[in-house]
């Protein structure tokens, strides 16, 4: 059995001192890339006008301008964020053993970059799906597969169905300890959205904003996702012990 209390001592551990720098840089990589990209694009303001238009049902944005767009932005998530992600977890994976760099969070793009965004967009797509079915089963869903950037980031060349299978395997019997865990933080990002409804009261320009909570999550995500790799590290090793996973799969020899 693993604790949450010693879970997260050990997190705080693995990011103390000068790696905590690292690894807000590595979490910033994430939380600042896509509203960056929407704000040189002028994508943000595109699918605002969008929004405004239908609600007052007249045409304020050309349906092919809004559908070039959007297809963009779709394709960026697919083939630039959801590697970018699987290299987070890695960074915080490698962190934990002293091994962590910046340039981690750029592992998704080297071997096997093509079944990485693959997978990834596979398993995304498939809580997507049970989300729109029903809330719930999408939730058990998205917990049932949390472990898959973990393991991309372990083995690039893991087949999804493979991934998704040991993730099922590793989580059986685990997604409500989970679902705790998880919300423990939820404190944190609670008071990051009470000052975003501050900060808005106070009419402040809404990329300000943005970037004020960005800055924000990123102060958080260093030790939530830190908790999440030693939750990952503990069940990769108990799924080895009990020869669920071959240590070869996750390119764990030697």
């Amino acid at each position: 059995m693993w604790s949450r209390p010693i879970l997260k001592s050990n997190a705080k551990e693995a990011i103390r001192g000068g790696k905590y720098w690292v690894a807000y840089l590595v979490s910033a990589m994430i939380m600042f890339v896509p509203p960056l990209l929407e704000w040189v694009t002028g994508y943000s303001e595109i699918y605002q006008k969008w929004v405004d238009g239908v609600a007052a049902g007249i045409r304020l944005v050309d349906r092919n301008v809004f559908t070039a767009y959007s297809l963009s932005y779709f394709l960026f998530n697919v083939f630039i964020m959801l590697p970018l992600i699987v290299g987070l977890h890695g960074f915080f994976v490698r962190n934990r053993f002293h091994a962590g760099k910046f340039t981690d969070v750029f592992m998704g793009f080297r071997n096997g970059y093509g079944n990485v965004v693959f997978t990834s967009f596979v398993t995304s797509l498939f809580i997507g799906l049970w989300t729109l079915l029903l809330i719930i089963p999408g939730i058990y869903k998205a917990f049932q597969y949390i472990l898959v950037p973990f393991l991309l980031s372990d083995n690039p060349k893991l087949s999804g169905s493979r991934a998704r299978q040991i993730s099922r395997m590793m989580t059986d019997g685990e997604k409500a300890s989970i679902f705790v865990l998880t919300l423990s933080f939820l404190g944190w990002f609670a008071l990051i959205l009470l000052g975003i409804i501050v900060l808005g009261m106070l009419h402040i320009p809404e990329i300000v904003i943005d970037i004020l909570t960005s800055l924000a999550m990123c102060s958080v995500l260093p030790y939530f996702y830190a908790s999440m790799a030693e939750l990952y590290i503990f069940l990769r090793d108990r799924a080895i012990q009990t020869g669920m996973v071959q240590p070869e799969e996750l390119n764990l020899m030697g």
